[in-house]
C-alpha cells in the first residue's frame, strides 16, 4: 500500500492516523475503517474499501495509493465528495491520480 502526503483523515482517524496505518500494513483489519485510493481502474476516479480487505492477500497486489481514511461507511462518502470538491476548486477539473501524484 501506498499513502499520500497530503491523506485525508477525519476527527477521528487523526487521531489515530498512525496506528491504523500500522495495522493495515500488516494486513489487520478493523472493524469501521474506511479507506479512500485512487481508482483501480481509469475509468473511476476513486474507490472506497473496508479494512476487512486488507485481509485478503491479493487485494495487496492492486498496490492501492490510499488518499483518506475515513471511520464508517457515511463518513468515507462524505470525505469523497469533499476530496473531489477539494480538487475541483484547486484546478477546475477532476483529474484526481494527477492531482494526487502531483502532490507527492
Amino acid at each position: 500500500m501506498r499513502w499520500a502526503k497530503a491523506l485525508y483523515l477525519s476527527e477521528k482517524t487523526a487521531k489515530k492516523k498512525d496506528k491504523i496505518i500500522r495495522k493495515a500494513e500488516r494486513g489487520i483489519g478493523m472493524v469501521s475503517i474506511y479507506f479512500i485510493s485512487l481508482a483501480s481502474n481509469e475509468q473511476n476516479l476513486l474507490d472506497i474499501f473496508h479494512a476487512a480487505h486488507l485481509k485478503q492477500p491479493v487485494f495487496y497486489k492492486q498496490n492501492p495509493f490510499v488518499v483518506g481514511i475515513a471511520s464508517g461507511y457515511e463518513e468515507a462518502l462524505e470525505m469523497t465528495r469533499q476530496i473531489l470538491e477539494d480538487i475541483y476548486a484547486e484546478t477546475g477539473g477532476f483529474r484526481v491520480r494527477e492531482y494526487f501524484e502531483a502532490a507527492d
